[in-house]
């Protein structure tokens, strides 16, 4: 009965898959025919291309004015702005480059997809924020350092640091890939341009006025950004809910179809998102942020005194719980809008991550400007991100590689070398673009390669200042076995969803039963039991939620870091003893030797003796 009951299931399965096809196939046809129609999203006007256009320029006018200002070709005051920089433009420039445009991007679809467990990203950063500003921010603070690395040195040796060095450059590489490429899916969605063309010129310019302008212009260009940033998300948000009819309408319909999820307590470390993934991993995550990431730390040095770099980052965390609120209000309203006729299901999309830029001129398109504006602020976080990584790199490379060896450097040639780091480096990220362009979605690409690499960086930093008995050989050890291992993990898991094989559980249900001359009420369903089938079968670290992966690796640092500084102080204990003992044998040695050599030398004065009266 067993038998013949699996055979029946798999034949049912066989059967629901062709209608699957079939109705696919229908909706692939319905789409090619939405996509020409007058009545959907249009292409930019040229007041939208103008807004945009302004945007990189105002950019690149305050780099120019910055490297103007700084033509004294002061190393210290391109990398630190003269530890002078006030606390208000720190404070936005720090929240701009946080959320970044993949925040923009992915934050309202996971909501969209996933409902409002993403919230809890606000309970991770308010976590966060006093432990990076009163555990690890005064560190680097009474020190006076310039990069974070220093620490590592003063504390284990040079090889650490340099390692660590190496681990942050290879994040940031891969990391600035995903946070350009994420506005280029704005950019070709809504513009027609070419996604690598958009990479480009976000790269162009933001590596222009980051060279020659230095943090001063990253800072002021990502206070200009963040403005832009918050207007065009809430205009987003204001049209979106007149349109559908009130926030009560948005609430009602994100809550039928179970997106209203607020305590998710699931125990399962392979849900995405649960109240534990973001309570703990989300803290560990964001702490690899603000506690040890040169990008921030560079910032907070850069101002006169600890107490003003705290306050800085108590308004950054303002700012980021309220952008983080606002992207999950513009999923829930894009859900209420498209309740009934979802572009992913149908197919007038590609990727879950162009639902945004797809709304916003479904939304706005009929208001010249106002697409521009809002691809101006998802453009704006693209920028401050790569602008402050691209400087924080330059510092790293310089005081981590360069100073030790060329301590006497002019200050001239320091300050242009750096600025060849700049542009070397945006080449390199450049490059890696065409890579990134095969994950499944930004945000959790984005979530999970940064959080498997820190988890390294973090548990050095971890290691050495709450494990006393750590050494430099335990912490080498354990960085690079973590990344290793964190690696193999993200890469595994990143195939294996692109692949299909491991898909995300979370995901809530579509419709398309009110799509314009066509009726797939049962596509969907057929369509969100065809996908949740499979992921059972794959290995369990494959499904593990992103939001763990920074805390598995500061663990691995931690564990095995303090056991292999425990196992060479024991061995050095043990070799102790037989060097004392070799080192006393040797002495005895001596002695016997000395003695005779005494007896020797007693015996011809005898000798001697009896030869004189001879």
């Amino acid at each position: 009965m067993a038998v013949n009951k699996s055979r029946s299931e798999r034949k049912d399965h066989r059967i629901s898959k062709r209608r699957f096809l079939v109705a696919a196939a229908k909706v692939s046809t319905f789409a090619k025919a939405m996509a020409t129609s007058d009545s959907w999203p249009k292409l930019f006007t040229w007041v939208d291309y103008l807004l945009f256009a302004l945007t990189l320029l105002v950019s690149s006018l305050v780099g120019i004015y910055h490297a103007w200002r700084g033509s004294s070709g002061s190393t210290s005051d391109y990398l630190m702005g003269g530890k002078k920089m006030p606390i208000l433009p720190v404070a936005l420039s720090l929240a701009a480059s946080s959320f970044s445009a993949t925040t923009l991007l992915g934050g309202p679809t996971d909501v969209y997809m996933n409902g409002t467990m993403y919230l809890w990203f606000i309970f991770s950063v308010v976590l966060c924020t006093p432990i990076a500003s009163y555990i690890y921010l005064p560190v680097f603070h009474r020190l006076q350092i310039v990069s974070a690395n220093q620490y590592l040195e003063i504390r284990f040796n040079r090889f650490v640091r340099r390692i660590a060095s190496i681990l942050f450059i290879v994040k940031q590489l891969l990391y600035l890939s995903i946070v350009a490429y994420g506005p280029s899916l704005a950019l070709s969605q809504v513009t027609g341009i070419n996604a690598f063309v958009s990479v480009s010129i976000l790269f162009a310019v933001c590596t222009f006025y980051t060279a020659i302008g230095g943090i001063k212009a990253v800072v002021w260009t990502d206070t200009i950004q963040i403005v832009l940033i918050f207007g065009s998300i809430i205009i987003l948000i204001i049209k979106g809910v007149t349109d559908v009819g009130g926030l009560g309408i948005v609430w009602e319909r994100n809550y039928n179809s179970s997106r209203i999820e607020i305590f998710n307590i699931d125990t399962d470390p392979t849900t995405p998102h649960t109240v534990w993934s973001f309570s703990i991993g989300g803290v560990i995550y964001w702490l690899s942020w603000y506690a040890v990431d040169q990008t921030v730390v560079q910032r907070s040095l850069a101002m006169p005194t600890l107490r003003t770099a705290q306050i800085s980052m108590w308004i950054n965390m303002a700012f980021v719980c309220g952008i983080i609120f606002l992207c999950g209000i513009v999923g829930l309203v894009m859900y209420a809008n498209y309740f009934d006729c979802d572009p992913l299901t149908s197919q007038i999309i590609n990727k879950a991550d162009q639902i945004l830029p797809f709304y916003v001129m479904d939304v706005l398109g009929d208001y010249p400007g106002l697409p521009g504006l809002f691809v101006a602020g998802v453009l704006s976080g693209a920028l401050s991100t790569i602008s402050s990584v691209l400087n924080a790199v330059a510092l790293v490379v310089y005081e981590d590689f360069v100073r030790p060896f060329f301590p006497n450097l002019p200050d001239q040639m320091a300050t242009r070398l750096v600025k060849g780091v700049s542009l070397l480096f945006s080449g390199l990220s450049f490059s890696m673009v065409f890579l990134v362009a095969q994950v499944k979605t930004i945000l959790d690409a984005t979530v999970s390669f940064d959080g498997a690499v820190a988890g390294s960086i973090l548990g050095v930093f971890t290691l050495g200042i709450f494990v006393p008995c750590a050494n430099s050989i335990g912490a080498g050890v354990g960085m690079l076995t973590t990344f290793g291992l964190m690696m193999w993990l993200l890469l595994s898991t990143q195939i294996a969803k692109s692949s299909g094989i491991v898909q995300n559980s979370q995901v809530k249900p579509f419709s398309v039963e009110n799509c314009p001359a066509f009726n797939v009420t049962s596509t969907t369903l057929l369509m969100n039991s065809t996908i949740s089938e499979e992921p059972g079968e794959a290995f369990i670290l494959l499904r593990i939620s992103y939001l763990w992966y920074t805390l598995i690796g500061v663990l691995i640092v931690i564990m095995i870091g303090t056991l292999v500084s425990l196992l060479v102080k024991a061995f050095n204990c043990v070799a102790s003893p037989v060097q004392m003992s070799t080192e006393q044998l040797n002495d005895e040695a001596v002695n016997r030797k000395n003695t005779s050599n005494d007896r020797q030398m007693h015996v011809n004065e005898v000798f001697a003796l009896n030869e004189l009266p001879q």
